[in-house]
């Protein structure tokens, strides 16, 4: 078994403990909404999550129509999420495997709180750039608006990405042709162990849950002081994170259920909505 697939499969696990636990009925799906780049599912009991489907900017695993998908997305509605996120834990299929994601983030979603990271042991943590030395090496998984927090106040920032390089490059025209960014040392994939294995913070993107890549990346990760989760498909209880090597799990809180259901169907960037208008966590293990 694919470890990533153990880590999601295990969080599933813990997630039906804890339901059981607190005698919260098991949600089910009640609605879908497609976007590039993201999915968001809203189950009953008024839990939603978000979860990158790899379409758009970020079509890295080929094109994706999400047209296509509509009838597969109908026959799931009011189907129990515990049943979908077990059954696409293991598909091939990306879009599947972005729907398992998101059913656990749903499922995860009454257990984010500064109250329940709390009651579980978890402690709320400064966020990763306040932690940050001049003298660090940073490397961030993901080309994404993340990295210009970190522009000018480390030694050094690589950032490592599926997408070509050219889509990040700056063309400079003077008397001569330069090229950018001066500041970011981008990498493909391929160097993933080399740069993250010499790196003292590494912020994983938390599409690599979705991908099934977040067990290697973590692997490389080892000798990094701070060990970082981020981003919307990051949504998930932390505990099975935290037991894989990671020291710092960064992710926002849909407070705000309504709210954030207008901004999926309308705001073009549900990312931005999402950040101006929910709950950001930090959050690190129990002996950190």
């Amino acid at each position: 078994m694919n470890s990533t697939n153990k880590i999601l499969s295990d969080t599933l696990d813990i997630l039906d403990d804890l339901y059981r636990e607190n005698k919260i009925e098991k949600p089910k799906i009640k609605k879908v909404i497609l976007k590039q780049e993201w999915n968001v599912i809203f189950g009953t009991n008024n839990f939603c999550g978000m979860v990158i489907n790899f379409t758009g900017i970020h079509a890295v695993h080929g094109e994706q129509k999400l047209r296509d998908r509509t009838d597969s997305i109908k026959k799931i509605i009011g189907e129990n999420l515990f049943d979908t996120a077990s059954e696409y834990i293991h598909s091939k299929d990306i879009q599947e495997r972005s729907l398992a994601v998101g059913s656990i983030s749903c499922l995860s979603h009454p257990f984010l709180s500064h109250s329940q990271i709390k009651k579980r042991g978890f402690n709320k943590c400064k966020d990763v750039m306040e932690m940050l030395k001049p003298t660090d090496t940073v490397t961030i998984v993901g080309y994404g608006g993340f990295v210009r927090k970190f522009l000018g106040k480390c030694k050094e920032i690589h950032v490592t990405e599926m997408r070509p390089k050219e889509r990040f490059e700056s063309i400079i025209i003077g008397e001569d042709v330069d090229f950018g960014p001066k500041e970011i040392h981008v990498h493909t994939e391929k160097e993933n162990k080399k740069v993250l294995m010499k790196s003292d913070i590494v912020m994983i993107t938390a599409s690599a849950l979705v991908n099934g890549t977040f067990d290697k990346l973590i692997g490389y990760s080892k000798n990094a002081r701070i060990r970082g989760l981020y981003g919307p498909s990051g949504a998930v209880i932390s505990d099975m994170l935290f037991e894989a090597g990671l020291n710092h799990h960064r992710f926002y809180e849909i407070t705000d259920v309504k709210r954030f259901e207008y901004d999926s169907i309308n705001d073009n960037s549900l990312e931005t909505a999402l950040k101006e208008n929910q709950t950001p966590h930090c959050v690190s293990p129990r002996l950190i």
